[in-house]
């Protein structure tokens, strides 16, 4: 497989990280190792479920980012680097737990490419996108997804739903006994919450536009 060197940090990997790592790959007899970088899953309130690997460097996979680190190298997929560039990874052997840890870079439940609006004018738009940045993204992002606000006006407040929540069969759930109710309690003025996300452009299969309405089920803030 061909391999695409990477010409930028993607991790910022202390002294101390990179010492104990080359450590564990001496002590195996195996200075080809290399270590495999992959996401397992996302964490409450931000952040991945990282998972590192020893691999054979000849075992990097066709498209893999490689950031050398001196005696080895991280091989990491382009889709994973977007999602951890920027986090630093460090061991301490004076911690309580002692081990690796990895501080996420700040920024936030959207994915690249996505950003909220920090700039509306509207008292009522303002108080909807502190209500999505303060409780609904917080509760969606334990389950891979986010709330972005698209608009208010006429008092409706027109969201989009991304990542875990986009083509969810529980989407329609979620909006009415979580978002919407929400939003409403915050800012009374607030009389309807509309989805404007294209849930049939989402990876869940199992999402139908015309079940969805009616399906029953738990909302992430009840649970």
């Amino acid at each position: 497989m061909s391999e695409k060197v990477n010409s930028e940090t993607i991790l910022e990997v202390s002294d101390a990280a990179v010492n104990k790592i080359a450590e564990l790959i001496e002590s195996r007899g195996r200075p080809d190792l290399a270590v495999r970088v992959a996401i397992r899953g996302r964490l409450p309130g931000g952040g991945y479920q990282t998972e590192f690997k020893f691999m054979g460097r000849g075992e990097a996979e066709d498209g893999d980012l490689v950031q050398n680190a001196g005696s080895f190298d991280f091989l990491i997929q382009a889709d994973v680097a977007d999602k951890i560039k920027g986090s630093r990874v460090d061991f301490d052997e004076d911690r309580y737990s002692a081990g690796f840890n990895i501080e996420y870079p700040d920024n936030g439940v959207y994915p690249p490419g996505v950003e909220a609006r920090k700039d509306w004018d509207d008292p009522l738009a303002q108080q909807v996108q502190a209500v999505i940045d303060g409780h609904i993204n917080p509760g969606v992002a334990g389950h891979g997804g986010w709330v972005l606000l698209h608009d208010v006006k006429e008092q409706k407040a027109f969201v989009e739903m991304g990542g875990g929540c986009q083509g969810c069969g529980l989407s329609a759930v979620t909006l009415r006994a979580g978002i919407e109710e929400a939003i409403k309690q915050a800012v009374p003025e607030i009389l309807e919450v509309v989805d404007v996300t294209e849930h049939d452009a989402g990876e869940n299969p199992y999402y139908s536009s015309e079940a969805a309405g009616t399906m029953d089920g738990a909302s992430p803030f009840n649970q």
